[in-house]
């Protein structure tokens, strides 16, 4: 299946993003961020990576994961963030996790 045009939009958007995102927090210049700007971008990004969860088959292609480039600190940070933003807490964390697990990683608790 060949990417549609909107998708190959989207890749691209998503290759320069990353690109800038590297070279504002090598310049320091995060701070300088809006906050409204921060919340576009995350708030898309998590909304993409949910619909491709949601779509993908069973036995399938898994979601892409977070790669090793992202810190435990910072996967932590922003899982916080995401919990405190819909008023969670671990133990809602924990029930979901365990409703997602298997199907991203392809692999039972067992091993």
């Amino acid at each position: 299946m060949s990417p549609s045009e909107e998708s190959e939009k989207f890749s691209a958007l998503a290759r320069q993003m990353g690109r800038q995102i590297e070279r504002t927090i090598r310049a320091g210049e995060v701070a300088e961020v809006r906050g409204e700007d921060m919340t576009k971008l995350m708030s898309g990004a998590v909304k993409m990576y949910a619909a491709r969860v949601e779509e993908a088959e069973p036995g399938g292609e898994t979601a892409p994961v977070i790669d090793e480039t992202v810190s435990t600190t910072e996967a932590m940070v922003v899982a916080c963030a995401l919990l405190r933003a819909h008023h969670l807490n671990p133990f809602d964390l924990a029930l979901w996790f365990s409703r997602t697990a298997p199907a991203q990683h392809g692999k039972t608790s067992g091993g």
